[in-house]
């Protein structure tokens, strides 16, 4: 016959229970500890803190950025603008982070039409400096 009384507790094991009407004493304290007791002899319960939240930076995709897009696309802006010999080598080099981001894109599904964009603005910035180096030989000769 099993004891009416015992119940399990949270922890996994038995706990011996009180019968019903016996005085629940409250748990001791921790040392140097003292509860704050209302005037009706119950503890008082504490006052909820507010905390102002953070501030946090705005990603409009829920948490995840391509960075490799967005690189892509300020190199293909910087490539135009130095068009000259430099900006051919940015171009190359914006059109590889480019297509990066593009697969990333693929995989993800953030930042397409970025890293589409920079591959575009980078192409163009080699095809301008491949233009300008052959009118240069051109006028030269």
């Amino acid at each position: 016959m099993s004891n009416p009384y015992q119940s399990p507790d949270p922890y996994g094991g038995y706990g011996q229970q009180p019968p019903y009407g016996a005085p629940q004493y409250p748990q001791q304290p921790q040392p140097g500890y003292q509860q704050p007791v209302s005037g009706y002899g119950y503890p008082q319960q504490p006052q909820p803190v507010y905390q102002q939240p953070q501030p946090q930076a705005f990603v409009p995709s829920g948490g995840q950025q391509n960075s490799y897009a967005t690189a892509s696309a300020v190199l293909g802006f910087v490539a135009i603008l130095l068009t000259c010999f430099y900006g051919g080598f940015l171009g190359l080099i914006g059109i590889g982070i480019g297509i990066a981001g593009v697969n990333r894109a693929g995989r993800t599904g953030v930042g397409k039409t970025a890293a589409i964009g920079g591959v575009v603005l980078n192409t163009l910035a080699v095809l301008i400096s491949i233009a300008l180096v052959v009118y240069y030989f051109v006028l030269t000769k």
